[in-house]
């Protein structure tokens, strides 16, 4: 009997002290300095500089050439018409070359849409967030695209160079217009690229032995790294975390469940049952 009451208890102040990581300001994840760059967009409107919470300095900027995104206090918000778009730039810096191990994660929620009568009829997709050149011989890449314009959706669309110019690619998940979505890529060279979409893995691939290429362009949000005139995003995007790390999936699921920036968003709490791992996908999907 006493045994079983000790093992009562230390489950419960393991639950409690589990709960109690995640109810904090910030969420510990990873290994302590492999968080390079977070942006949690809590700045106010007119925001011209948006501040790296990781402690490193890597702060995102816009103005003068570059329009910025309007700040709201929660997150920032991207327009995009036919004549109009914005993004954010965080100078080159080697932290921002991740080499064998990278994660990226971000909060979107996709705005992009022609509309008709008040309801969007069709929609489309854009880059995130990303660090290449138009050279495409290294560097990495987060974007979306439309998976059904029937019912306004969207899958992860990731693409990771090595150091020998070899693409990696998929188009995995699903998340819909007009929604926040928690969206994450890991890598490990060696190992897998893996995509995960609100807390689920939705692909796995083989990596490169090689690490992630090198390139001296900036980081670049809400636009496609290469081109600040093309591919850019129209929505919302919070929570900006770059790692030099390949987190695993459970730091992956905590960081879903702790919500944008720890905002309690009911359907931020979802169960994750007991399942296969995704299939292999093609890296070179038709």
């Amino acid at each position: 009997m006493e045994s079983l009451r000790r093992s009562w208890l230390y489950r419960t102040f393991a639950t409690l002290y589990i709960a109690g990581l995640l109810a904090m300001p910030g969420l510990l994840i990873g290994e302590p300095d492999s968080l390079v760059l977070h942006l949690p967009f809590d700045e106010e409107p007119g925001a011209q500089r948006f501040a790296d919470a990781s402690g490193h300095g890597h702060d995102a900027g816009c103005g003068g050439n570059i329009p910025c995104p309007r700040a709201t206090g929660d997150a920032g918000f991207f327009e995009l018409s036919s004549s109009h778009w914005e993004w954010l730039e965080v100078s080159d810096h080697p932290d921002l070359n991740p080499g064998k191990e990278l994660t990226m994660s971000v909060w979107i929620r996709p705005g992009n849409a022609l509309w008709q009568n008040g309801k969007p009829v069709r929609i489309g997709g854009g880059k995130i967030l990303g660090k290449t050149t138009a050279k495409f011989n290294g560097g990495f890449l987060l974007g979306t695209d439309v998976k059904s314009q029937k019912d306004l959706s969207y899958q992860l669309y990731p693409e990771i160079w090595d150091s020998a110019g070899k693409q990696f690619v998929f188009r995995a998940g699903e998340f819909k217009f007009g929604q926040w979505a928690h969206l994450v890529v890991t890598w490990k060279s060696g190992g897998s690229m893996i995509g995960y979409v609100n807390g689920r893995e939705v692909a796995r691939i083989q990596a490169s032995n090689l690490p992630i290429g090198n390139n001296n362009n900036p980081l670049r949000i809400g636009i496609a790294p290469w081109d600040t005139n093309a591919l850019a995003f129209g929505g919302g995007i919070d929570d900006v975390r770059i790692y030099r790390e390949a987190l695993a999936t459970t730091e992956i699921q905590s960081l879903y469940n702790f919500g944008r920036n720890g905002h309690d968003d009911s359907q931020n709490l979802p169960q994750f049952p007991e399942g296969p791992e995704s299939p292999e996908v093609p890296a070179n999907p038709n």
